[in-house]
């Protein structure tokens, strides 16, 4: 615990096909469903997690709902690196002068390839990461 410390912020974040969980200061802060909803027309996203799966198959047919994670591991890069920095997002860091450096422990499956590997980093670099680990 240095005299920094104040400048960086450690998460563990469980990609899961399912449900992602984000655990910041030994809480989990973040346990919501892995699924976005984006409008077909401008593939805009509207929505993630909750609000994302309460639309699942009751909205119209403009909007559809995709899950980024398949098999445990990134199927749609852009929606999965939203998905990840809109999370993070609802930690609660406050907005500060100096926003805080991400250090990032992420829970991957054992079975991963190396593209895949290298895609989850990508897409945490992407959400503010600046130090990232990968649990098999």
């Amino acid at each position: 615990m240095g005299f920094f410390s104040f400048l960086s912020k450690e998460i563990a974040i469980d990609l899961g096909t399912a449900n992602t969980i984000i655990i910041f200061n030994d809480k989990v802060v973040v346990d919501e469903p892995s699924i976005v909803a984006l409008e077909r027309n401008t593939g805009k996203i509207i929505a993630i997690g909750k609000k994302a799966q309460m639309m699942h198959g009751k909205t119209h047919e403009n909007i559809k709902t995709i899950r980024p994670l398949r098999d445990g591991v990134i199927a749609d890069f852009q929606s999965a690196e939203f998905m990840i920095r809109e999370m993070i997002k609802m930690i609660g860091l406050k907005n500060s002068l100096f926003p805080p450096a991400l250090k990032m422990v992420i829970c991957i499956p054992s079975g991963i390839t190396g593209v895949e590997e290298r895609a989850v980093k990508d897409s945490a670099e992407q959400a503010g990461a600046k130090e990232i680990r990968l649990i098999h």
